[in-house]
């Protein structure tokens, strides 16, 4: 043997399996040795699933909590009151209700109680002769014309005493008797308590128009 043919006792034993006895070889498919070991199916998708779920979890969970917060404070219930108010209809005003008339002669003006007194000594010396329950008391109302007041209540006379609403003042003659529609008219601009002794005339002006406009009927 030539010195090129022979071979290091190492180098014979590098590869030893290829010089084993068959009936002494291992019953292991050589084939074994090389191929990778198999990953169940399973694992591999839960190994992967698993990290991505993660991920995606995580990535939610901050962008709920990086999204502002809708205040639902007293700001937001205010302006939805508002809404509602501005949906809703907007009732009509109420207009005020004329009084209730059931007497023949109404006493129009602030009258006090002392007036009241003097009003009830004229009004029932003969030959005016009215019962309390012939004449009432109504104070000037300014929610009302005057043609409203005489037109929407059911008397026959009105004595208009002292101070009135200016806008009647325009419509009523003072110390006569006039008409407006079929109801009889009489402005004193005085109250009777406050006339003096002095002042008799302005009495019996007074004590005068009013037998005239109750015996006339008007």
């Amino acid at each position: 043997m030539k010195a090129s043919d022979r071979m290091d006792l190492a180098e014979l034993y590098k590869f030893d399996e290829i010089y084993w006895i068959p009936a002494d070889r291992p019953n292991i498919p050589s084939e074994a040795t090389f191929l990778p070991a198999e990953t169940p199916a399973s694992t591999f998708e839960e190994e992967i699933s698993t990290p991505m779920a993660a991920v995606v979890e995580e990535k939610v969970s901050q962008a709920v909590q990086e999204s502002p917060m809708i205040s639902s404070g007293p700001g937001i219930q205010a302006s939805l009151v508002e809404e509602v108010k501005e949906v809703e209809p907007t009732a009509p005003p109420v207009s005020p209700s004329l009084p209730q008339v059931t007497c023949r002669l109404v006493v129009v003006g602030k009258i006090n109680p002392t007036e009241k007194e003097r009003l009830q000594l004229v009004l029932s010396a003969a030959p005016v002769s009215l019962q309390p329950n012939d004449w009432q008391v109504l104070e000037p109302m300014d929610s009302f014309t005057l043609t409203e007041l005489l037109e929407g209540t059911q008397a026959q006379i009105y004595v208009f005493l002292g101070d009135q609403i200016p806008a009647w003042k325009e419509q009523l003659p003072e110390g006569k008797i006039s008409q407006i529609g079929n109801k009889a008219i009489y402005y004193f601009p005085r109250y009777i308590s406050s006339l003096k002794d002095s002042e008799k005339p302005l009495k019996l002006a007074f004590w005068n128009s009013m037998k005239e406009i109750i015996s006339n009927g008007k």
